[in-house]
């Protein structure tokens, strides 16, 4: 792949533009740059937050925590959360299980005890915990960057929908996190148990997303990817079969994404319970991701988009 991008595509020499407003704009199409994980843990850390987030005082070793959990074999994604008000510090762990949904687990501490729950939670595992307790979990959740520290698109736009979110229906369990990746594409969030990550969607979409009003097919656009299959060519070629059959009972069957060739078009199988789909992905469009604000949006870095060419049934 061509790591280069059109400069046509880039805003003119005077123009200071936001890099949502951006990608927006040219129309980028968000699929395959979602997280590759099995595992979500998610927890509290006061504000304000620093960038990176795992700068604050008394979380400085999580970077090198998650590194020897990766090392272990283990795929692991620890994002900061906005305290709710009830005084309880928490942790949220979502594990992904049969290769479909994630399960969710709660463990409550004392505040002061936070750094020491996710230490135990990334060297012994997600069952370490002596303080996991019963909860009723949400029927489904959304887990919404809004990291303005980080980038302004995110702590803008994410705060915007969090409050839009909260207007149209309070029961929604939507937390306030931090960087998910792809700024750019803000707002953008995950929604669990069924772990598919989102962008450049509407508050509208998305409270079509979390009440299953809307139609996957109507959606598949803003999907960035499920994050339970490889990035890039294996999260379009699973979105695209999520659209193809255009069902959300689609996200609670077990699937998997492997690649069975390689060349101008990457062929992919995508197993969905017992059934097998092949899907034919190209590179796409050679787009800038651009400096945020900055003039002309330089420094840009270059960037591609996948493009599905066929899906079928596997003979």
């Amino acid at each position: 792949m061509t790591l280069a991008y059109d400069p046509a595509l880039l805003p003119g020499d005077a123009e200071s533009e936001r890099c949502a407003a951006h990608a927006e704009r040219i129309d980028l199409d968000p699929g395959g740059s979602a997280l590759w994980v099995d595992e979500l843990i998610v927890i509290d850390v006061p504000l304000p937050w620093p960038k990176p987030v795992w700068a604050k005082d008394g979380f400085t070793a999580v970077p090198e925590l998650v590194m020897a959990a990766g090392e272990q074999g283990r795929r692991v994604r620890v994002l900061a959360a906005v305290p709710l008000d009830d005084g309880i510090g928490r942790a949220v762990t979502h594990r992904l299980e049969g290769r479909a949904d994630f399960r969710r687990a709660e463990h409550h501490v004392d505040p002061t005890g936070l750094a020491g729950l996710l230490e135990a939670l990334l060297v012994d595992g997600l069952d370490a915990s002596p303080h996991t307790v019963a909860s009723t979990d949400p029927v489904r959740e959304l887990l919404l960057c809004t990291q303005g520290s980080h980038d302004m698109c995110c702590g803008s736009r994410g705060a915007s929908m969090h409050g839009d979110l909260a207007t149209i229906d309070p029961s929604f369990a939507v937390r306030r996190v931090s960087h998910t990746g792809g700024h750019r594409m803000a707002p953008t969030g995950v929604t669990l148990p069924d772990g598919r990550m989102w962008g450049m969607v509407t508050t509208e979409e998305m409270t079509g997303i979390l009440r299953r009003e809307i139609a996957p097919a109507a959606v598949a656009g803003r999907c960035r990817g499920w994050v339970g299959v490889a990035d890039g060519v294996e999260q379009m070629a699973e979105r695209a079969v999520m659209a193809e059959i255009d069902d959300w009972s689609f996200d609670g069957r077990s699937r998997s994404a492997v690649v069975v060739s390689q060349g101008d078009v990457t062929v992919v199988d995508v197993s969905v319970d017992a059934d097998t789909w092949r899907v034919e992905v190209e590179v796409g469009r050679a787009v800038p991701t651009i400096a945020c604000g900055e003039p002309g949006g330089l420094p840009a870095k270059p960037g591609a988009e996948w493009r599905v060419v066929s899906v079928s049934p596997a003979e």
